[in-house]
């Protein structure tokens, strides 16, 4: 804009010449004000600039910033509901998923698990809630041919009674959510500590100065714009 009107915008030159530099002129010192001013204020975000007041502010501001990090990641990913949530259903998930009712089988299908049931019930009918195993052990040849008959409905059973198990599973009621959170919370506190102001810079650096470059960009667009308005109604004639 400077070179054209120092050419074409001489005092010699038509009045349309004149106009059309006097616009481009000014879209160019306009645009060239607003670039560089968004230009500086992407500067002093991440850097300190000596001698102006306010500049650095993420360098400056470093510990507000990571605890907000560390309060958005506890709310948004750490969400109490959510967690218990999560953990029931993968807990239920990976139940399902190793099929109980299959290892049940295959453990009562070893020979320890027959001499293992031969004890439990010669133990339980020489009790007095064991009358019934004592009354009936005789029919099948004692405790030891029993034990094969019942074997097919404790495996039924038993298979049944686990797909109940998982899911009805409430993993609250093994762990509670609270001190997960907690452990969590210890955690990132640690590692918060461990953030220097030029890691808190760095990580908003791959976050948004990549993009911030538009700022400077529509700031060169605007700027001409405002001058080419400016220039429209008359503002420096």
């Amino acid at each position: 804009g400077i070179v054209l009107t120092l050419t074409v915008g001489s005092p010699n030159g038509s009045d349309a010449r004149r106009t059309f530099t006097k616009y481009v002129l000014s879209f160019g010192l306009f645009g060239f004000a607003g670039g560089i001013t968004n230009w500086l204020a992407v500067k002093m975000l991440f850097d300190r600039i000596p001698g102006v007041y306010g500049s650095g502010v993420i360098p400056n501001q470093f510990v507000p910033i990571r605890q907000a990090v560390k309060n958005m990641i506890m709310k948004m990913f750490f969400d109490r509901s959510f967690i218990e949530r999560y953990l029931n259903d993968r807990a239920r998930s990976v139940m399902a998923n190793m099929d109980l009712g299959a290892k049940l089988k295959t453990a009562m299908a070893e020979p320890s698990f027959d001499v293992l049931l031969v004890d439990k019930l010669t133990m339980i009918s020489a009790t007095p809630e064991g009358m019934l195993v004592a009354t009936m052990a005789p029919m099948f040849g004692g405790v030891e041919g029993m034990a094969p008959m019942l074997k097919p409905f404790l495996g039924s059973f038993g298979e049944e009674l686990l797909k109940v198990m998982v899911d009805r599973f409430d993993v609250t009621d093994i762990m509670s959510v609270d001190d997960i959170l907690t452990e969590v919370d210890v955690l990132l506190t640690s590692k918060l500590e461990l953030i220097t102001p030029a890691m808190v810079k760095e990580l908003l650096e791959e976050v948004v100065r990549v993009h911030l470059g538009w700022l400077v960009v529509w700031g060169n667009v605007f700027g001409g714009l405002i001058g080419i308005a400016s220039c429209a109604v008359g503002y420096g004639a």
